[in-house]
């Protein structure tokens, strides 16, 4: 070992001759003598020392116990996709991201193109009606114990719906009113003017819905449209999102009835890009 190690300080080498001299009750009397000494002492001293720690003095003091477990919960048999279906998912949507990149800078570009008008970030029922209408969010309101009355929208008045000559609503009007039942799904001319904070706030709301609500085909829509907007390296907090909804997604997999349930894919297809894609491999490799 000491050959491996370079000399700090250069200390006369006796070859041990003065060693027995030393007494070790009383201090040096040069510092010679204490460089001597130190490297004496490490001579006899072992390269690696383990502490011999009694635990069972600790066990009924303990107060928190740590547990290793990530909670994602593996496949039922035969709910879970091949490791090469995987992979193939994860680089179709790499494969999307750079075209969705280019699109969304050639649709931004455009002088003809209007904005959408976007929720406030901060107005979490603006978004949930936007995405999922007015029955998703008197459900999430229902489940979360929280009141709610369909006569107010956020402190905007309801307006009525135009009529034309024939008693009939015009198309604007029929369209106000499915977006208000349905929601509006995440389509280009929408998600490209979504800012990455919008983004990661509106990934948070997600999260929580999918919580509260439970997953639907057109939640996994918005899902996959927002994480092939997020942009990587992620960001801490974007990270954990993505973790949790993995575990998510795992949990309702586990949960269901038949591997024939048309949930089945969009649940595996969320949980492989988050894994093989944004590199969160540690989620299957523990349980």
């Amino acid at each position: 070992m000491n050959d491996l190690l370079k000399q700090a300080f250069p200390v006369e080498d006796n070859k041990g001759d003065d060693d027995h001299l030393f007494d070790s009750t009383k201090p040096p009397t040069s510092a010679q003598e204490y460089l001597k000494r130190v490297r004496q002492e490490a001579n006899r001293s072992p390269d690696v020392v383990v502490a011999k720690i009694n635990r069972d003095v600790f066990r009924s003091k303990q107060t928190v116990t740590v547990s290793d477990s990530n909670g994602f919960l593996p496949a039922p048999s035969g709910y879970e996709p091949t490791l090469s279906w995987q992979r193939e998912q994860a680089s179709e949507f790499s494969e999307l991201r750079q075209r969705l990149g280019r699109h969304k800078t050639k649709l931004i570009n455009q002088a003809t193109q209007t904005k959408p008008t976007l929720p406030d970030d901060a107005n979490e029922d603006q978004w949930c009606r936007f995405c999922f209408g007015e029955d998703f969010l008197h459900r999430l309101k229902a489940r979360r114990g929280q009141s709610y009355s369909t006569s107010s929208n956020d402190g905007e008045t309801d307006k009525k719906a135009p009529s034309s000559n024939d008693g009939e609503m015009d198309g604007e009007a029929q369209q106000s009113v499915v977006l208000r039942t349905n929601g509006v799904p995440p389509l280009l001319s929408i998600v490209a003017y979504i800012s990455q904070a919008t983004l990661h706030q509106v990934l948070e709301y997600h999260v929580s819905w999918f919580q509260h609500v439970g997953f639907s085909l057109s939640q996994g829509c918005w899902f996959y449209a927002l994480m092939a907007l997020l942009e990587k390296p992620l960001l801490p907090d974007a990270a954990s999102m993505i973790r949790e909804l993995a575990r998510l997604c795992a949990a309702q997999r586990a949960a269901l009835e038949s591997a024939e349930d048309e949930r089945l894919s969009s649940l595996n297809l969320l949980i492989a890009l988050v894994i093989r894609y944004f590199d969160q491999t540690d989620l299957c490799n523990r349980r």
